[in-house]
């Protein structure tokens, strides 16, 4: 399912943390269940990349409304205003109350590399996977033998 949405300001604790989001406005009757999710993230100048998706009331920040909000690794830009679609892959974890917020930091660090390592696992599967090589029987030529002299 895809989640459309134009980015909005947001409380920037995002960029505070390290972790700069991109807080899309979405009707909270469609919103997926609270939780970190992996997903993977388009718009126009972005192309396709793999996002960390956090929907929910931000507990250790005291949030009241739920949000839905996307971080995309190495992404350096300005989003305000641009209408992305995320597609989310897999639940990561449940939204949780940290006690402090260089505990909440630690945490999303480790969320980011879970989601980077699946990109990772689905490119070596995709490697293993017999349909996808290009062998010289899929690309059509035949198998050559040495001479015998």
């Amino acid at each position: 399912m895809f989640y459309c949405g134009v980015v909005v300001p947001g409380d920037k604790l995002g960029r505070k943390l390290g972790y700069p989001t991109a807080n899309l406005k979405i009707s909270p009757a469609v919103l997926p269940k609270d939780g970190v999710y992996a997903g993977e993230v388009f718009g126009d100048n972005l192309g396709v990349r793999l996002g960390a998706v956090s929907v929910g009331r931000r507990p250790t920040v005291a949030g009241n409304k739920r949000v839905f909000e996307v971080y995309i690794p190495g992404f350096k830009g300005n989003l305000y205003g641009a209408k992305l679609q995320v597609s989310l892959i897999k639940k990561i974890r449940d939204q949780k109350k940290f006690d402090s917020i260089e505990e909440l930091k630690r945490q999303i660090a480790e969320d980011v590399r879970k989601i980077l390592s699946l990109k990772k696992e689905e490119r070596a599967r995709d490697r293993r996977t017999p349909d996808r090589r290009r062998t010289s029987r899929s690309l059509g030529l035949k198998k050559s033998r040495p001479k015998k002299a």
